[in-house]
């Protein structure tokens, strides 16, 4: 009989990644109380995380058995990668299988800012039937759109942009001509040059050393007047303090935040203000999506313990 490896799923885990694991004969499965996961990977040789959990120099270390750390996400900005490296913990970034839903719900932002949804919502809850002639909305054919990243997601906004009759630039340093030729994106090589003349921007890049903080006060200040803003990337890529004085000011006309710098406690201000439109990190959370990436996850488990128990190289 082949032993038992141990796979720590951080709390919450993806919903029914444990039941699926669980048919493994060979897979010990933990599952640990909220707030007691990093006390309790000192057994674990694979550790299967989401976004929320930090996976730090400290927790690596607390985890002498550790062999690999497992996350689906479009990001690994949680995960210490160094530190593992050191110790020789493999990284193993499963794809998340949400890109169309994360520009779904991009695109969904854009039209519900332009026309004004979230106050019609308000005023028919409340009663109130508004004077449509005083709350036109603005259409986004024929409007610029700007995308910073032109990746797994951002491709698929400026596909759907451009079918909605969008003019659109992008900025990515680190993609190729084609790309952006083949959706239909004008190149710009800096922000700076697209900001200008973006009336929506739209924000689609990792968090990295290089981008965290990259839209503050005087990229915000380059947009045209009237502006919307959008980010279903990561939090602290968006000075939220420079983006809710632009608001208040009236320079930015609004934002569609589904992702906040505090997590699961975001800015009362920003959630609570009337030209905010925000959604809880639910971007890529979508039936078809959470299906794919369970399949995708469990595949990532058994293959890395597969490798473990036959010793294979890391």
């Amino acid at each position: 009989m082949r032993p038992s490896r141990t796979v720590l799923l951080a709390p919450p885990p993806e919903p029914g990644l444990p039941e699926r694991l669980a048919a493994y004969g060979d897979l010990r499965i933990i599952v640990p109380a909220s707030g007691e996961w990093r006390a309790a990977v000192s057994a674990a040789e694979l550790i299967v995380t989401r976004t929320v959990h930090r996976v730090d120099a400290g927790l690596l270390a607390a985890a002498p058995r550790l062999r690999a750390v497992i996350q689906a996400s479009a990001g690994i900005d949680n995960v210490d990668t160094g530190a593992a490296r050191e110790r020789g913990v493999e990284v193993i970034q499963v794809e998340p299988e949400n890109a169309a839903a994360v520009a779904e719900l991009t695109l969904m932002s854009m039209i519900a800012l332009a026309r004004g949804v979230r106050d019609h919502w308000r005023s028919l809850a409340g009663g109130t039937w508004p004077d449509r002639d005083r709350c036109a909305g603005r259409q986004l054919h024929g409007a610029a759109v700007g995308i910073v990243g032109l990746g797994r997601v951002g491709t698929r906004v400026a596909r759907l942009a451009g079918a909605a009759g969008m003019r659109v630039i992008a900025v990515d340093p680190y993609v190729e001509d084609e790309r952006f030729a083949l959706v239909g994106a004008e190149r710009r090589w800096s922000l700076e040059a697209l900001l200008p003349e973006a009336e929506f921007l739209t924000l689609h890049c990792p968090l990295t050393p290089e981008t965290r903080d990259m839209i503050g006060p005087a990229e915000l200040d380059l947009l045209p007047a009237g502006a919307f803003v959008v980010n279903t990337a990561r939090g602290e890529i968006l000075d939220e303090a420079a983006l809710y004085e632009g608001i208040e000011k009236g320079r930015i006309a609004g934002a569609a935040l589904d992702v906040f710098r505090g997590e699961p406690e975001p800015d009362p201000r920003l959630v609570g203000h009337p030209a905010v439109l925000p959604t809880p990190h639910i971007a890529g959370h979508t039936v078809q999506s959470r299906e794919r990436r369970l399949a995708n996850l469990e595949k990532a488990v058994v293959d890395a313990a597969n490798r473990l128990l036959r010793g294979a190289s890391r």
